[in-house]
């Protein structure tokens, strides 16, 4: 592109100060030359030719450079339109940054807050908790105590009537109440009313236990079965029956025993607490039972 260098000069000079045409030059010298020798005429006639064909070139060298250059023109042009709608939509952006920054920020503010309102419910919840969490340790705690003092009483028990396992006597703890079931063969004669002497030695142990646990309540339940002994014609109905089996127990562990009073209430149930049926005499013979029930002070529960 260097040999286009001169045309912008050429364009550039005022009209009197621009060189002649160069096909005006090339007139002058071939009037010039006229008169020289053939050889030198066609050199230069050559060397005119080429120019010309030359100068045809940078002509059309030249017009494709302006068409190039309106293209390049109108490229700008539509970049320049391009810029322009993008510096707005920067400035768009830029607005929509701003304002979600600002909003950013209040919604920033208002996370902190409820943040530390959450944290603040969350610690007294777990105060509340912490507070829960002692009271029921307490309660579990006074259920263990009970359940110990239960379990105890039930071991020492076994223990004491392990001789008579083979007459039928069982132990049972449940509900924190421990159920000594003595049987009836085994306690009474052959009246159902009066303590035998197989009783006695049955009642023996249970006095020496109660002897030493002062704080234990009692309960002596008596049941029957539906048939009234025929040869005690004083019982009125197996209420009085029961009622007057149990009592006879708890004078015989008073009186020949030396038991509490304060910790014996004797109970009658009659014949209406049927382990089985009453149709057989086995049957009868079950449900014909006294039960001593003991139930032990225990330590009061924590409330929550």
């Amino acid at each position: 592109m260097d040999f286009l260098a001169p045309l912008p000069l050429y364009n550039s000079m005022k009209p009197h100060m621009r060189p002649l045409p160069l096909s005006c030059l090339l007139g002058c010298l071939t009037l010039f030359f006229s008169c020289v020798k053939p050889k030198i005429y066609k050199a230069e006639l050559a060397a005119r030719s080429a120019a010309e064909a030359r100068e045809k070139v940078l002509l059309r060298e030249l017009g494709g450079r302006k068409e190039e250059t309106a293209v390049l023109t109108k490229q700008v042009g539509e970049l320049n339109r391009t810029i322009g709608t993008q510096e707005n939509e920067i400035s768009n952006l830029r607005t929509e940054l701003s304002n979600r920054t600002q909003s950013l920020g209040a919604s920033t503010n208002k996370l902190a807050t409820e943040k530390a309102d959450l944290e603040k419910e969350l610690s007294a919840k777990n105060m509340l908790l912490s507070k829960r969490e002692e009271s029921l340790s307490r309660v579990r705690e006074g259920q263990a105590k009970r359940k110990k003092i239960v379990s105890d009483i039930d071991s020492a028990l076994a223990g004491v009537y392990a001789p008579f396992a083979e007459t039928g006597v069982t132990i049972v703890a449940e509900n924190e109440t421990v159920f000594l079931t003595l049987p009836d063969k085994a306690l009474f004669d052959a009246n159902g009313l009066s303590i035998s002497t197989s009783g006695k030695n049955l009642l023996m142990p249970l006095a020496e236990f109660l002897a030493t646990r002062p704080s234990l309540d009692i309960d002596v339940v008596a049941y029957t079965d539906n048939s009234l002994p025929p040869k005690e014609k004083t019982l009125k109905d197996t209420w009085d029956w029961s009622l007057q089996r149990a009592t006879n127990l708890t004078r015989l562990l008073i009186r020949e025993f030396n038991t509490n009073a304060n910790q014996l209430t004797p109970v009658g149930r009659g014949e209406f607490y049927p382990l089985t049926s009453n149709e057989t005499a086995e049957g009868r013979q079950k449900n014909r039972r006294t039960v001593i029930v003991v139930r032990p002070q225990l330590p009061a529960v924590p409330s929550e």
